[in-house]
C-alpha cells in the first residue's frame, strides 16, 4: 500500500515531496494566498421597504384604534371613512411591496445558483494545485509549472468576476 508521502507530486523547483501540501492544508496552516475560491452569493436586502411599509400600517392601525375610542366623541364620519380607506391602501401596498421584495430575493438566489458551475470548476482546479512550503510556491502537478499570485487571485475570484460581468451586461441592456 502506497503512503500519502509517495502520492504527493514533486515540487518543480526543489524536486522534493517532503514539504508539498495540498492547497487546503496550506490554507489551514495560514498561507492566505492559498485560500479557496469564493462561493458566489447575492445580498439582496428587503428590510428597508418592509420596515417602511410596516411603519405606515402601524400608524394607520394606531389611528384606527384611536378612532374606535373617538367614535363616542363624535369623530366625523367622512374622516373615519378616509382613515379606513388609507389604512386598506397601506395594507395592500405593504403586501405588494413584501411580494416584490421576496421576488427580488428569489431572483438573487436563482442568479447565484446559475453561478455554481463556474464556482465548482474553479474549486476543482484549486483542489488540483499543490503548495511547496520550502520554496513558497503554488504549482500545478499536471503541467509541472508554477502558478503565479495573479493566477491564484483570478482563480479565487472567478465566480465573483462572472457576477460582475453579468451585472455590467444587464446594465447595458
Amino acid at each position: 500500500m502506497a503512503s500519502a508521502e509517495s502520492s504527493k507530486p514533486a515540487c518543480p523547483v526543489c524536486d522534493q515531496t517532503d514539504q508539498v501540501k495540498t492547497m487546503q492544508a496550506a490554507y489551514n496552516s495560514g498561507v492566505a494566498r492559498c485560500a479557496p475560491p469564493d462561493m458566489p452569493t447575492r445580498n439582496v436586502s428587503m428590510m428597508k421597504p418592509i420596515t417602511i411599509c410596516g411603519v405606515f400600517v402601524g400608524i394607520c392601525l394606531f389611528l384606527i384604534i384611536t378612532l374606535i375610542g373617538g367614535m363616542e366623541t363624535g369623530f366625523p364620519q367622512i374622516a373615519q371613512l378616509i382613515l379606513v380607506v388609507f389604512t386598506l391602501i397601506f395594507i395592500v401596498t405593504a403586501l405588494a411591496v413584501s411580494y416584490w421584495a421576496f421576488q427580488r430575493v428569489v431572483r438573487g438566489d436563482n442568479e447565484t445558483v446559475e453561478l455554481y458551475p463556474a464556482w465548482d470548476k474553479a474549486t476543482a482546479q484549486w483542489k488540483s494545485l499543490y503548495y511547496c512550503s520550502r520554496d513558497d510556491i503554488v504549482f500545478d502537478p499536471k503541467t509541472n509549472t508554477q502558478v503565479s499570485n495573479n493566477q491564484l487571485a483570478s482563480l479565487r475570484a472567478s465566480a465573483t468576476q462572472t457576477i460582475k460581468k453579468e451585472l455590467q451586461a444587464a446594465a447595458q441592456h
